[in-house]
């Protein structure tokens, strides 16, 4: 089935974003023992200090059950450490160990590499405009369903 105007283009947009994120899960998980997740997760800990489990929801696509159970995993393996917040005892702070921050390193350089790849049919030019491109979507809030 073809699809043309802006649902073929959303559609294009999907499909190439999903082989893109498989790309990366193979190398994260052959290279580095990691799913793309974890990755996400190790990616978004701050290298030097802390971060609370609720500012590190903000930054990536998991409930907070998900993120605690891979959080516990990641502990387990010896990656990140987990604490209770001193400025609030109900929150729980996260650090990166020496070998998460080795891991996490790696893991970035693999990153940067699979994107470069993916992308290498591009000139500067291009992927200025493409971002000038994106930029320019703006999807609307949902609309408030009515009970």
């Amino acid at each position: 089935m073809e699809l043309s105007g802006a649902i073929g283009v959303w559609r294009r947009m999907l499909e190439t974003h999903a082989d893109l994120v498989d790309a990366l899960e193979a190398r994260f998980r052959a290279d580095h023992g990691l799913t793309a997740t974890e990755f996400d997760v190790l990616v978004n800990i701050p290298s030097t200090t802390t971060i609370r489990h609720r500012e590190l929801l903000d930054e990536i696509v998991l409930s907070r059950s998900a993120l605690s159970r891979l959080l516990r995993r990641l502990e387990t393996r010896g990656l990140v450490s987990q604490s209770a917040d001193s400025a609030d005892q109900r929150g729980v702070c996260v650090a990166l160990t020496p070998e998460g921050l080795r891991l996490k390193r790696e893991s970035a350089r693999t990153n940067a590499e699979v994107v470069r790849t993916a992308f290498s049919a591009l000139t500067e030019d291009n992927l200025g405009e493409l971002l000038r491109l994106i930029d320019r979507i703006h999807p609307q809030p949902a609309e408030p369903i009515e009970q």
